[in-house]
């Protein structure tokens, strides 16, 4: 027995993709419950997690680490403002808007809502806010309403001194803020949301979970929130969030960088996995591992662009020019990875990477790695989330950003695609500077 059928086991209960989470934490975790439990052999703890429901809650609690802030990822909530003022008190005067956080995690996002909602004069007579996690101990967490410093990272906090109580160094949260909010357990894989949930939502929150998700539990999530979803409804989403698994059940909204989405209608369902597959079966050279990405690579993704898509014109005058992402000389592994990978063994190498995933923290460099290899094996449906998780570990990975807009340009997201090559341009700047 050993701790990688642990991690199977929590795979299959919440689809949790322990590699997100880190070789080294994961394990420490089991070691801490399994130190509580006065269990010391591995294969023991396991046989204790099949036959006892609350000691995988207590060990997904101990996993499953909140990493959230008052108004983290701000953009959303300017474009959360902005529907509020031009669209929802335009439009829904005589309507109680209903929001769902989930997961709502300590608080700081349900509640960083709520003063949103504040600041239009809206309190809680005039809207609905649930907020739903699967962990108890969070959710207590939130009900308090207590925080530190750690929870105020944005350089901008001037919201503290009109809804917060400094005590020492914590800071209380007003109560009227506190009891607009509805706290309750809760999985977004379930059925009603596991605890009889049955009403549709006007705004859905759902962001920086997925990505602990394999691909079929996000999947799954996505289509079960939209259930939740009303036809006009916005869904926000994390910035790592934007798979094909997404395209399948959304479609942008207006907002830009806000990562907000509508449902798609569902007789439209059909037409857009048919586009898909058509675009997957676009031809696409693959790139030897380690060549760098030039202009002309993007000018032949421009000639087999299907009609429609030449707004990916801009394309053409793009500078690429890879800053300096080979593996550190201090990690033999992932080094024998770009040699393999180099050498033409993709099997080889991509057996050693995903070994390496499994035994190390989560690292930016490996999963760009095997996005390059599964580039390179043309497994276009994988290569996008790979690179995805490389940039939201590592902000400034400058050759997985230009990747990840290649492959955007490939999907037909010509706005991705520019994004992503001008945050790219932004951290060339800031290497120089």
């Amino acid at each position: 027995m050993s701790i990688t059928e642990i991690k199977s086991l929590l795979q299959g209960i919440i689809g949790l993709n322990a590699n997100t989470v880190g070789a080294s934490n994961f394990e420490r975790a089991v070691r801490h419950r399994m130190k509580i439990c006065e269990i010391s052999e591995v294969n023991e703890y396991l046989s204790e997690l099949e036959n006892s429901e609350y000691e995988v809650k207590e060990l997904i609690e101990e996993v499953v680490i909140p990493e959230t802030w008052f108004f983290r990822n701000q953009q959303s909530f300017i474009a959360f403002d902005s529907y509020i003022k031009d669209e929802w008190l335009v439009n829904n005067k005589e309507k109680k808007l209903k929001i769902l956080s989930a997961p709502s995690s300590t608080g700081e996002e349900p509640y960083s809502i709520v003063m949103s909602l504040d600041k239009h004069g809206l309190g809680g007579d005039y809207f609905q806010l649930d907020a739903i996690d699967i962990s108890t101990r969070l959710l207590s967490k939130a009900k308090r309403g207590v925080y530190g410093k750690h929870s105020f990272r944005n350089k901008e906090n001037n919201f503290i001194d009109a809804y917060f109580d400094r005590i020492d160094d914590t800071f209380v949260l007003h109560e009227d803020i506190r009891t607009s909010v509805n706290f309750k357990q809760g999985n977004i894989l379930e059925e009603n949301l596991g605890n009889g949930t049955a009403i549709k939502y006007d705004i859905i929150f759902c962001r920086n979970l997925l990505i602990y998700f394999d691909r079929s539990t996000q999947e799954k999530a996505i289509e079960n929130l939209c259930k939740f979803l009303n036809d006009d409804g916005v869904m926000f989403l994390g910035h790592a969030e934007t798979g094909e698994y997404i395209n399948k059940h959304l479609t942008r909204a207006k907002y830009a960088r806000a990562f907000a989405y509508h449902r798609v209608p569902k007789e439209n369902t059909k037409s857009k996995k048919e586009r898909a597959l058509s675009k997957d079966k676009l031809d696409h050279k693959k790139s030897k591992i380690g060549q760098k990405t030039t202009q002309t690579a993007f000018k032949k993704l421009l000639s087999s662009a299907p009609t429609g898509e030449k707004s990916l014109h801009f394309l053409e005058t793009m500078e690429i020019n890879l800053l300096d992402n080979n593996p550190p000389k201090n990690d033999k592994i992932l080094r024998k990875v770009k040699q393999l990978a180099d050498a033409g063994e993709l099997k080889e190498a991509s057996a050693l990477c995903e070994s390496y995933l499994q035994t190390h923290d989560a690292s930016a460099q490996a999963y760009y790695l095997l996005g390059l290899i599964r580039e390179s094996e043309g497994k276009q449906k994988l290569v996008g989330e790979l690179f995805r998780k490389a940039v939201y570990l590592d902000p400034n990975h400058h050759a997985a950003m230009i990747h990840l807009a290649l492959h955007a340009g490939r999907q037909g997201d010509a706005d991705m695609a520019k994004k992503l090559h001008q945050r790219a341009q932004r951290v060339v700047k800031r290497n120089k500077s």
